[in-house]
């Protein structure tokens, strides 16, 4: 698959077999810590219904978006504005420690991760994208989104799929320039999972000439059943589930209800580690209702996008596929980008939605 041929074997096979211990020991990196301020523009849809102060109302907006009809019994947006913002993003640049990369891949995780879903600190033999990667002779910059960790806060009834393309398309030209290099790239290759899937999906609708490439895992372009997540998930006020790390934010951001409903959601048994999971939700972050939203509402078509393209999901994927991607991925996914020289579609089995922290 041209430029992502290297990084296939990733995907068609488990981590534990593809990376064995080994490629991590004689392929190290180096590692640099950023905090990036940006300026960022971008059209955005607003807020319209009340906030949520309680359990209670999270409980009842789950219910109306979870009816058949919502779509003309529930409007949660009341208008549309332009928004300036100063933020600052967290990220991380890893490359190898025997030579520069010419090709570097940006990462985007999705709802109920930090950019530590790329790079978790357990087992990562068999769980690390970025050792794999530098392991094969990529450099990535990971990072985590506005609202997340270590960026900047922002309501959560605020930050939503534009705002993040806008951030991602200032990382790409930072990128591109050689901010985290010592010379500009050759490549640039946008990596997501789920919600930065969609966010990855949406710039090369929007600003396909700024990348060469893309993996989109984690995502669907079919979703029988759009509300099935939200009923797994019960969804709680973060600031009411855990007031000691989240108490400053907002009712628009929310989070599962327990680590029984991020198995429902993010895995399929047998194929997980329980150990993972109990890290995953150790380390879950909260998730905004817009983001949610105006995910539902993005057009992800991409007709001009003329690079190569991987569009992978896990076989049993509640979120994008309500549990079954194999007969649904390919045929829904091809017509969203009908230039690309090289699309590929897999369906990895024995996976959910957490396709990279999957494998047992």
């Amino acid at each position: 698959m041209l430029a992502l041929l290297p990084l296939i074997p990733l995907f068609l096979t488990p981590l534990a077999t593809a990376t064995p211990t080994a490629s991590h020991n004689t392929s190290p990196k180096t590692c640099k810590e950023y905090t990036i301020p940006l300026t960022i523009t971008a059209g955005t849809y607003i807020w319209g219904l009340p906030n949520l102060t309680t359990n209670y109302d999270a409980t009842a907006f789950t219910n109306n978006l979870s009816r058949w009809d919502a779509n003309e019994t529930f409007h949660p947006i009341s208008g549309f504005e332009n928004a300036t913002l100063n933020v600052e993003i967290s990220g991380s640049f890893c490359a190898p420690t025997s030579g520069e990369a010419s090709t570097v891949l940006i990462a985007t995780h999705g709802v109920g991760f930090d950019r530590t879903y790329w790079d978790p600190s357990i087992q990562p033999e068999k769980y690390s994208f970025v050792d794999y990667a530098i392991a094969k002779g990529y450099s990535v910059f990971y990072y985590d989104r506005l609202g997340v960790a270590g960026s900047s806060e922002i309501s959560g009834y605020q930050t939503q799929v534009s705002l993040q393309v806008a951030i991602l398309s200032q990382l790409i030209t930072l990128t591109r320039s050689g901010h985290f290099t010592p010379s500009p790239p050759a490549k640039v290759i946008l990596l997501g999972h789920s919600f930065g899937s969609v966010v990855s999906n949406a710039l090369l609708a929007t600003n396909p000439a700024l990348v060469d490439g893309a993996i989109l895992t984690g995502i669907g372009y079919h979703v029988p059943d759009t509300a099935v997540s939200f009923e797994a998930w019960q969804v709680r006020v973060a600031g009411l589930v855990s007031p000691g790390r989240w108490r400053q934010l907002d009712g628009g951001w929310v989070t599962w209800v327990d680590i029984w409903a991020n198995v429902n959601t993010f895995f399929k048994a047998p194929f997980y580690d329980q150990k993972v999971v109990e890290y995953a939700e150790a380390r879950k972050q909260p998730f905004s209702l817009m983001e949610i939203i105006t995910l539902a509402i993005t057009d992800l078509h991409s007709p001009n996008f003329t690079g190569p393209v991987l569009v992978m999901s896990g076989e049993f994927d509640l979120i994008f596929c309500t549990g079954n991607c194999k007969p649904i991925l390919e045929p829904y996914a091809k017509p969203y980008f009908p230039a690309s020289k090289d699309l590929e579609v897999y369906v990895q089995p024995g996976s959910g939605h957490g396709i990279n922290l999957s494998g047992s």
